[in-house]
């Protein structure tokens, strides 16, 4: 997931308001490019891909775990996220 866009239309030294916008959030059926990394209980890699190109999958094709896509769901775009799961 790439870094949310601040939505700033107009520059600090402005008189106007700021404009922001809603960055995108993750849906059923979202494409997501994003950099993971999976570990064991001991904290050793078994995924990793911040040494390299980072995924490009689609939710809900079966490519991720449920619990996995579950926790995606509803990330806004350049969300950085941990979790366990059980």
């Amino acid at each position: 997931m790439l870094p949310a866009d601040t939505g700033w239309s107009e520059s600090f030294m402005s008189t106007q308001s700021p404009t922001l916008t809603a960055a995108p959030v993750v849906q059923p059926g979202s494409f997501l490019t994003l950099h993971y990394r999976m570990a064991a209980p001991g904290g050793a890699s078994i995924i990793n891909t911040f040494d390299g190109k980072p995924a490009t999958l689609s939710l809900g094709n079966g490519e991720l775990s449920p619990a996995i896509e579950a926790r995606l769901l509803g990330l806004a775009e350049g969300t950085r996220a941990t979790f366990q799961l059980a």
